[in-house]
């Protein structure tokens, strides 16, 4: 590992990380919801964001450090709402291709969640 290329397990581990927070933020939004609830699914670089409205899928390499994310609508057929990409740093912050320069991971974080949330 160089300090110009981190390897891949330190991708691995902040890939876990985003998830870990991901399934928090998740859980805290679903506490103060009165009815239906969000589901979250993750296995092998992919996860799954679900609510009664719409379908996050989130997909990472690992190797790369590098991912990419697309938002659906749940009503027949799926119509895709927004898309978007993603890249994480050897320091954590991450890149968002909608947002400006890097942001802290948990900042990330809220803003895959505030879309399957957002009432639009």
């Amino acid at each position: 590992m160089t300090a110009s290329e981190p390897d891949q397990r330190l991708f691995a581990e902040l890939w876990i990380s985003l998830v870990s927070l991901v399934r928090s933020y998740v859980a805290g939004h679903d506490l103060g919801r009165p009815s239906g609830h969000a589901t979250v699914d993750c296995e092998e670089g992919r996860l799954k964001i679900r609510t009664e409205e719409k379908l996050m899928t989130v997909a990472f390499n690992c190797a790369t450090g590098k991912g990419e994310w697309n938002l659906y609508g749940t009503s027949v057929p799926e119509r895709r709402l927004a898309d978007g990409e993603f890249e994480f740093s050897a320091d954590s912050t991450v890149r968002l291709s909608d947002r400006r320069g890097a942001v802290e991971m948990e900042i990330a974080a809220e803003a895959f969640t505030a879309r399957v949330f957002d009432e639009d």
